[in-house]
C-alpha cells in the first residue's frame, strides 16, 4: 500500500527521518537520494545527515542558500510517500534477507515514484498568469525499514519503505526552484498504490513466486493465513484498541497507529530477531516456508488479463457516475487482475476502448458513448 502524509515542520522532518532511528540497529537500510531535481542537486547515492538537514530548513546544499524563495515558519517542508508489502512478502524477506526480493520491492517503488515524478507540477502566477505547469522533477530521499513498530519489545516483520518528497521543484521556465504542487498527487494515491502493488507482484513472479490475490492486495502463494497473522500483531493491537474504543472509521484507525507506538525498546540485531521469529514456527510450518522460498512447486503464471479487467472497470465505473476520471478506470482495472497484468498492459487495453474523452481541470475525464445517449435522452425527458 502507499500512504501520504504531509510534513509541515522542519525539526519534525529532522527528527523523524535524520535522527539515529533511522541509521542504527540494522533494522534500517542506509537511505539513498532519488529524482532528477536530486540529481541536479548533485544529489545521488546515500543520503547524508547535512544535506537532508539542509533541505528540510529549505537550503541548497549545493550553494548554502535559500533553494525557493520562500522559507516561511508554517511552511511545507514535504510529503512522506510510505510504501508497504503484503506480509508475506515481508516475513519471507526478514527469515531469508533475499536480495532479489529486496531489490524486487525497491525497483517497484522507484518505477512508481518515477511515474509520480513525471506529474510533479509548480504554480505559475507571473504576468497575470493563474495556473499550473508540469516540472516532471523531485528531489526525494528513501529509507527503506525491514521491521514494524515493536510489540512487547519486538518487532515484527515488516519490509516498506518511506520516500521523504521535499518540496521543492526547478521550474525550467522560469529558472529557479518553487514550490511543488501535490495536491493531484495525494489525490490520485489510490492509483499509484494500485500501480505498485502490479508492479511487485510482476517482479515477484519473475523470480518465481506465486501471487494470490486477496481483495485490493495479494500474498505469497502457499504461506498459511494463520502464520501471517502470528506476524502481525501491530494490526492485532491496533484493530483490538479501536474495539475498545468503538473506532470503526478507517481514518481514525490510521491514527491509532502513532497513538500505540512503542519506542525502540531491544536492541535486537538482525540475526537475534531471526531467531525470535523462527521460535514463533512450528518445524512443520518452516519446511511450508522452505519450500516457498525455494520455489519448490513451480506456480504456473496465469495468463494475461488486461481485456477483462479493463471490462470489470468499465462496467462498474459508471455505475454511479456517468463520467468518471481515467485514473479510476486504471485503478479498477489493477486491482481486478492483480497478478496477472501490467501497469503498461492496462494503460494500452484502456486507450484501445473507445470511450468519450475530455479534459476537465487538468484531469483526463471518460464516459461511454451509451452513457452519452442516455444524458441526451434524460435531457430531452426533462
Amino acid at each position: 500500500m502507499i500512504r501520504v502524509t504531509q510534513q509541515n515542520s522542519a525539526d519534525g522532518a529532522k527528527r523523524y527521518y535524520a535522527a539515529a532511528d533511522y541509521y542504527i540497529d540494522g533494522q534500517e537500510l542506509i537511505g539513498r537520494w532519488g529524482g532528477q531535481g536530486a540529481a541536479r542537486l548533485g544529489l545521488q547515492g546515500t543520503v547524508g545527515k547535512q544535506a537532508f538537514e539542509q533541505l528540510c530548513d529549505n537550503i541548497n546544499p549545493q550553494t548554502g542558500q535559500p533553494l525557493t524563495v520562500r522559507t516561511r515558519g508554517e511552511r511545507t517542508v514535504g510529503y512522506d510517500f510510505t510504501f508497504s508489502v503484503p506480509k508475506s512478502v515481508s516475513l519471507l524477506y526478514g527469515l531469508t534477507e533475499d536480495t532479489k526480493m529486496l531489490d524486487a520491492f525497491r525497483g517497484a517503488v522507484a518505477e512508481t515514484m518515477r511515474e509520480v515524478e513525471a506529474e510533479m507540477k509548480t504554480r505559475v502566477r507571473t504576468r497575470g498568469r493563474d495556473a499550473d505547469r508540469v516540472t516532471g522533477n523531485m528531489v526525494w530521499a528513501e529509507f527503506v525499514h525491514t521491521t514494524s513498530r515493536p510489540v512487547a519489545g519486538t518487532p515484527d516483520p515488516q519490509l516498506h519503505a518511506h520516500v521523504f518528497a521535499f518540496n521543492g521543484t526547478f521550474d525550467e521556465e522560469e529558472d529557479r526552484w518553487k514550490a511543488g504542487q501535490f495536491r493531484e498527487l495525494k489525490r490520485d494515491a489510490p492509483y499509484f498504490q494500485a500501480a505498485f502493488r502490479a508492479r511487485l507482484a510482476d517482479r515477484l513472479q519473475d523470480l518465481g513466486y506465486g501471487v494470490v490475490r486477496k481483495r485490493d492486495d495479494f500474498e505469497v502463494a502457499g504461506v498459511p493465513a494463520d502464520v501471517l497473522k502470528r506476524f502481525s500483531r501491530r494490526t492485532e493491537l491496533i484493530e483490538q484498541t479501536a474495539r475498545e474504543r468503538g473506532i470503526t472509521d478507517p481514518d481514525r484507525k490510521a491514527e491509532l497507529g502513532a497513538e500505540t507506538r512503542e519506542h525502540k525498546g531491544k536492541n535486537l540485531t538482525a540475526a537475534e530477531l531471526r531467531k525470535e521469529w523462527l521460535s514463533r514456527l512450528s518445524a512443520e510450518e518452516r519446511s511450508w516456508l522452505a519450500a516457498v522460498y525455494e520455489r519448490e512447486t513451480k506456480p504456473g503464471r496465469p495468463a494475461p488479463a488486461e481485456r477483462s479487467a479493463v471490462d470489470h472497470a468499465v462496467e462498474h465505473s459508471f455505475v454511479r457516475d456517468a463520467v468518471v476520471p481515467e485514473r479510476k478506470l486504471m485503478t479498477e482495472a489493477l486491482k481486478r487482475g492483480l497478478g496477472a497484468v501490467t501497469v503498461g498492459g492496462v494503460a494500452a487495453e484502456l486507450a484501445a476502448r473507445p470511450l468519450v474523452r475530455s479534459r476537465v481541470d487538468g484531469r483526463e475525464m471518460a464516459t461511454t458513448r451509451e452513457m452519452l445517449a442516455l444524458e441526451s435522452k434524460l435531457v430531452a425527458f426533462a
